[in-house]
């Protein structure tokens, strides 16, 4: 399938609990795609999705999509202010089977060598709020 770039703008909706989520355009809500960067405040980003041409072909008919060749990707991503990034270990889903599996407090993923799998995040603010994004780099 092929790999495109698109900006596009984001909103932001209050959760429960004083957090936060980023809202796609709605072309983009049932998709999976990843974040390449957040421009700060986020009014918008760059995403990449790998797609079939005839989804992509729809996201680009999309009002508030651009789509992005990847030297205008690179150039776009220049203009942004310098992301803070942090990474963290990924946690390991945890299956409970029944109360008499005790499973330990920090079990990460690990990788077929052992070493475990550290996912990257871009910490982006929105409004007053402070999200964490995963983030391709």
């Amino acid at each position: 399938m092929p790999v495109q770039f698109f900006k596009v703008p984001l909103s932001v909706q209050p959760k429960g609990g004083g957090e936060a989520e980023f809202v796609p355009p709605k072309v983009l809500q049932e998709l999976s795609y990843r974040f390449l960067i957040v421009k700060d405040g986020a009014a918008e980003a760059i995403i990449e999705i790998e797609e079939s041409e005839a989804v992509l072909e729809t996201i680009e008919k999309a009002q508030d999509c651009q789509k992005l060749s990847e030297a205008q990707m690179k150039e776009l991503k220049d203009t942004y202010p310098k992301p803070k990034l942090k990474q963290k270990y990924r946690l390991r889903v945890q299956t409970q089977e029944g109360e008499e599996a005790e499973a330990p407090a920090e079990a990460y993923e690990v990788d077929e060598q052992g070493n475990k799998i550290v996912d990257t995040f871009q910490t982006v603010r929105a409004g007053f709020y402070l999200i964490d994004l995963p983030v391709s780099i």
